[in-house]
Parts: C-alpha cells; structure tokens; sequence
C-alpha cells in the first residue's frame, strides 16, 4: 500500500470533491473537509507505526519514474526529520479545520478545500525525494494560502496576499535555477541526469559551486521561513490572513524552509553551507533579537506571536547552522514544539479576539476574572513559549545552545538575548490580558472563556505539549541517525573533530 503518497491524495480529493459541493450545503462540506483531514491523520498513523526507528535513510519510498527523458520522478517517503512534520501537518490541519468549520465564512466550501490544498501542498514537500517534485509542492503550496488571504483576509488583504506571493515568487526562482544546476553538473560526475535527492547526495561539487548552489538554495528557504532581513511580508500577512490561516502558517509553512536547509542545503552542498555558516549564523542571531524586540513592541496579540516566530526560527535555524550533533537535533525537536506552542498561542488570540471584538492588547485587561479556564491554559502555553524547565520547549533549546556554545561560545551567549526577551513579551501578553488592570472590555471576559468547541481545539495541543515534555526521548530518538546523517557532511567540510561526528553517518559520507 503506498501509505506515503496516500498522505498527499487524500486531503487532495477532499478538496476536489469540496469544490464541486453547493454552497448552500454546509453541512455536507463541514463533513467532508473533516473527514478529509481525519483520514489523513490515520494515514500519518499509519506511516509512522511502519517506521523504522533504527533507520536514517529514506523509508517507505513511493518511486514511479514521472518524465523518464528528464531524470523527473514521483518520489515520495520519510525520513526521521519528515516524519514528525508529516504527523504535525495531518494534527494541526485537524485542528485547524474543526476551528474553521465552527466560524465557517461566507463561501466556506471554497475556504475549506483550499485549506485542505495547502496541507497537500506541505505533505508532498515534506515527503518528496525529488528535487524538481520538492519544487513543485512549494509553489503549489504558495497558490492555497495566497487566495486565503485574498479572498478572506482583512481590509488590506490584497497588498498582503501581493507581498506574499512576490517575495516568494523571487526565492522560488532562484530555486528552480539552483535545481536545474544542480542536476547538470551532476550529470557530469553519475553519468546520468537525476533530480534524486538521494542520488546526487555526495556528488562532488567544487567549492564554488556548492557556495552558489546552496545560496540560491537558501535564498528561498529564507523568505519562507522567513528569517531576517527577508521577512518583509510577515507583519502584512499575518496580520491580514483569517486567524486560521495565520496559525498554520507560522507553525506549518514556515517549517517548509527550516526542512528545506535540514534535508537539501546542508546535505548536498556541505563546503557551501560551511562557507556560509557565519553569514547565516549572524542573520538568525540578528532574526532573534530584532524578532524579540518587535513582539516587545506590537500592540495587537496576533503580530506579538507572528514576530515572536520569527525569533524562535533564528534559534533552530541557528541550531542547524552549527554543524553540531545535539544542536541539530535539538532544532528538529523544537521545530516541532514551535509548531505546537504557536498554533496554540494563536488559538487563544483567536479566543480572545472573537470574545471582545480586538486583538489590540491596550484595550485588553482583567479577562481572567470572567474567564479562568482559559486563563490557565493561556498560562500553561505562556509558560512553554517561555521553554521553562518541565515545559516542552526546554530540551529542544537546551539541546540548540548547548550545541551552540560547543561550536561558537559567543552566538550562544547573543542568543541567550532572545530567551531573556522572551520573557518579557510572552509575559506581558499574558498579564495585560488576564491579570492586568480592567479596561474597556473587561466586562466581556465571560465571553472568552473556553468553550466546549475551543477546547476540542486547545486541549489536544498542549496535550502534546506535555506529551513532549514528559517523553522528549521519543522524539529524539527516532530522529538522531536521520539528522546525524544529513548535518555529517557539512561537519567533514568544516573540520570538526570526528569524536563530533555520528560514526555511522561519517562512514556513509566517506563512501566513494
């Protein structure tokens, strides 16, 4: 049974068969979009339950040759990496969906299935062992949210969903030269011309192809994530996307370029990514303290956990970058625990913004009052974007500076800025909102309060998060040989003591 390429038709066919509903029937297309996106979590289960733990390579592999003259197939599988961000699309469109069938809007038929296009476009990318077919579910991915934003988004949704797609557009340009590239020049070294990530994984690239190939590379995975100074269309799209759209986005679509440098950059173009280690590095250092700085700053709860991802991603990018073991893992875990706390951190805003009428947070105070339930749970996910000590951000940040410091002391101890920030604008959400002086709206708390339809929401995501507090090893450890691999390359290329390097994944790099 070919579970992988399931993954991708499912949520596929739902959207097909959304678009063709009526949209007086609402009902039908509620249960079809749900339907959609629960079987698609089975298929995940199912996917992971095959997995083999003990394994770094590519499993479960789907291959049909597509365009044989041109080296393009249908290659799809996962990885220790991929795996967990197949499980956390499939968890959180779910749950996305349920809260978008509750506050369905006008032409919601339509609304749902390009939701259910968007996660087709995130399962083929995270899955895709093909360079030309990995391109393809980038742009297409691009097409659902656009139209979102478009067509639901705010008052000033059109220059958003424009920003959004011409920043975007540029990177993904540049990518498809970079790919095209990269195939020709293997070709010269395989004989043969292949778009396999797996086959031209070890090609030798001289130094200055690989420091061009992997800029272009990362050129693209940099506006998607986005990591500064290339974030330029953040504050507009997320503050003008319906809040469903904005949750997925910072916890799906940006998880597109941080997977896309872990499997493509990193691995393939290893004297490249130590080329530009430190150029990098420096962006993510800057990304941290500026992302912090700005969520001090924004005065509406929406942009304070939009920027506020834009410092998280600075440090697993960062994570990455290092070239070191427990960093790297530690970036794969947090990709995760980002993904979890800022769809949760987005719900509440979701909550809160529907209960009163704004988002502004000056205009916000003394909500805990009317509504406790929700003000726990607000705190339980403040104290996790805090990544405190039991919460299950912790080992993943831990594992990154620990990392960190190992390779380059003084990055980690900038980086330490953004924890320290953090602090202080995660917290003063929480307190001008729950525990702040009464204002305006502070009558209206008992409309906040968490509903029986918010907490089939909120509740199975910090769930998880405790899940991964309690048990981060499981997540670690199905991950590590995979990582191990995909960063063992670009530790050869920098030097690093062997003791550093997984031996198992030193070894596979030296193969001729």
């Amino acid at each position: 049974m070919p579970w992988v390429s399931l993954l991708v038709i499912v949520p596929l066919v739902a959207a097909i068969v959304l678009a063709m509903i009526p949209q007086r029937d609402r009902m039908l297309a509620r249960t079809v979009a749900l339907a959609g996106t629960g079987l698609t979590v089975a298929v995940s289960i199912v996917v992971l339950v095959l997995f083999d733990r003990g394994s770094g390579a590519l499993q479960q592999i789907d291959h049909v040759d597509w365009i044989t003259s041109l080296g393009i197939s249908w290659d799809l599988g996962v990885d220790g990496i991929s795996i967990w961000l197949v499980l956390l699309t499939t968890v959180l469109f779910t749950l996305g969906m349920i809260a978008a069938c509750q506050h369905l809007p006008e032409r919601g038929n339509m609304f749902l299935s390009l939701l259910l296009l968007s996660e087709v476009g995130l399962l083929g990318l995270f899955t895709s062992g093909d360079l030309v077919l990995f391109y393809v579910f980038w742009e297409f991915m691009l097409i659902p949210f656009a139209f979102l934003i478009w067509t639901w988004g705010g008052d000033n949704r059109r220059r958003a969903g424009l920003t959004f797609v011409v920043y975007t557009m540029v990177g993904s340009l540049i990518m498809l030269v970079a790919i095209i590239s990269t195939a020709l020049i293997a070709r010269d070294h395989l004989g043969y011309v292949t778009f396999l990530i797996r086959d031209i994984q070890g090609v030798p690239f001289s130094g200055t192809a690989s420091t061009l190939l992997f800029a272009g590379f990362v050129l693209a995975f940099a506006i998607k994530l986005p990591l500064w100074p290339f974030h330029g269309w953040l504050p507009l799209a997320y503050g003008e996307a319906p809040i469903v759209v904005t949750a997925l986005m910072a916890a799906l679509m940006s998880k597109a370029g941080v997977y896309g440098l872990l499997r493509i950059g990193v691995p393939l173009f290893p004297d490249g990514a130590n080329t530009l280690l430190i150029p990098i590095a420096i962006l993510a250092l800057i990304g941290i303290v500026y992302g912090s700085l700005l969520a001090w700053r924004a005065r509406t709860m929406r942009l304070l956990v939009g920027y506020s991802s834009l410092a998280h991603l600075g440090f697993i990018v960062l994570g990455i970058m290092v070239f070191d073991q427990m960093a790297a893992q530690g970036a794969v875990l947090q990709m995760i625990n980002h993904g979890v706390v800022v769809a949760a951190a987005f719900a509440i805003v979701m909550m809160l913004g529907r209960g009163t009428g704004t988002e502004d947070m000056d205009r916000l105070g003394g909500l805990a009052k009317g509504a406790p339930r929700l003000a726990v749970a607000f705190l339980i996910v403040t104290m996790a974007a805090l990544a405190l000590p039991g919460s299950n951000a912790f080992v993943g940040e831990f594992f990154i500076l620990a990392g960190v410091f190992r390779q380059f002391a003084w990055m980690a101890v900038i980086a330490m800025a953004g924890v320290i920030y953090a602090a202080v604008y995660m917290l003063r959400m929480y307190q001008s909102t729950m525990n702040g002086p009464a204002k305006g709206v502070a009558d209206k708390g008992r409309a906040t309060e968490l509903r029986r339809g918010d907490a089939i929401v909120l509740v199975p995501l910090i769930l998880i998060m405790f899940l991964i507090a309690l048990w981060p090893r499981v997540f670690v450890d199905a991950s590590a040989k995979a990582t191990d691999q995909a960063i063992a390359p670009a530790q050869l290329a920098a030097g690093r003591p062997l003791i550093q390097i997984a031996p198992s994944a030193a070894a596979t790099r030296e193969l001729p």
